[in-house]
């Protein structure tokens, strides 16, 4: 039996061309599917009552507090500001969602953030390419 090298040459282009694009596609996964997606009840409870810090995606990098009545009170700066801001929410949980109706933090408006758990301690609040990580102190 003889192989002929023109035959194996284009299957095994198109295995690795294949391969290539399934590594790709990963990648580009990778990002999004980082987090473990958590319950917005159970870090609503974790976070109350308790100190946090925020950075986002933007620059902005602050601290807050949740406070046993459920109400976020946040001190941040933004990445071209040169001083704090703050600004307060009341927090609300819609399953894998946090509620919150900020004033004019990213913008102010009134919005609900699926949470992931990025790494031990560390949750992610996001909304499109736009997303805040909370870390309790």
């Amino acid at each position: 039996m003889k192989f002929s090298m023109d035959a194996i040459m284009p299957r095994l282009q198109s295995v690795v061309c294949a391969g290539f694009v399934i590594a790709m596609s990963l990648i580009a996964v990778s990002p999004a599917s980082a987090g473990r997606q958590v319950q917005g009840g159970d870090v609503a409870r974790l976070l109350t009552g308790k100190a946090f810090r925020i950075e986002c995606v933007d620059g902005t990098q602050g601290r807050g507090q949740v406070s046993q009545h459920g109400v976020i009170n946040v001190s941040y700066r933004r990445p071209s500001a040169s001083l704090d801001e703050s600004d307060n929410a009341v927090l609300r949980v819609k399953g894998v969602e946090i509620c919150l109706a900020w004033k004019q933090f990213g913008g102010g408006g009134d919005g609900c953030y699926p949470v992931s758990e990025e790494a031990g301690g560390r949750y992610r609040l996001s909304t499109g390419p736009m997303w805040c990580d909370i870390s309790p102190k």
